[in-house]
Parts: C-alpha cells; sequence; structure tokens
C-alpha cells in the first residue's frame, strides 16, 4: 500500500513539473512583432475586435511595431496595398519645425 502512494505521489509530481513546462511565448516588444507579422496581425486584430478587453499598452505596443514594420520596409508584398492599410505619420511629419508654417 506504501508503496503504490510513493508511485502515486511521483505520477502527480511528473504531471505537475511537465504541465509547468508550458510553451513558450517570445517578449513582446515593437522589435519582437516587426519581425513577427503573424504575430503582430493576430494581436492587431485581437485589439481592434475586442479592444476594451484588451490591455491599452499591448495595443500601444502592436500599434508601433505595425508602423515600424512599415517606415523599416519589412512589408512583404501582399502588406500595405491600400491606403486604409497604411500606418498613420506620426505628428513630427506633419508641418516643418522652422515655425514658418501658419
Amino acid at each position: 500500500m506504501m508503496r503504490h502512494a510513493l508511485v502515486l505521489v511521483l505520477v502527480l509530481v511528473a504531471i505537475v513539473m511537465l504541465t509547468a513546462c508550458g510553451r513558450y511565448e517570445p517578449a513582446l516588444t515593437v522589435d519582437a512583432l516587426a519581425h513577427d507579422p503573424q504575430r503582430l496581425y493576430v494581436l492587431r486584430h485581437r485589439c481592434a475586435v475586442a479592444h476594451p478587453q484588451m490591455d491599452g499598452a499591448t495595443c500601444r505596443l502592436v500599434d508601433a511595431a505595425y508602423a515600424r514594420r512599415f517606415f523599416l520596409g519589412l512589408g512583404g508584398p501582399g502588406e500595405y496595398q491600400t491606403l486604409a492599410s497604411l500606418p498613420p505619420i506620426p505628428a513630427s511629419f506633419d508641418t516643418p519645425d522652422d515655425g514658418a508654417w501658419p
């Protein structure tokens, strides 16, 4: 009886240890997302569909990665085909800095 209990405990410990070894999730950074288009588009879709349930910081990070992907020229042949799919141009490019703009 004691032997069966020991075996059962060892099996449960092994199950718990294997469960703890879950899938590795890469770090959520702008550079990592800009170079991983599949993950970027999944997160971008989640932010668009379920924005109230998503973390605001995560959605801002996704937007920054989307813009960086565009400005670095990392887009594939099927990306950025329409004007609506382009990321917004940062405000620093809207007007000149010399104050000559009315």
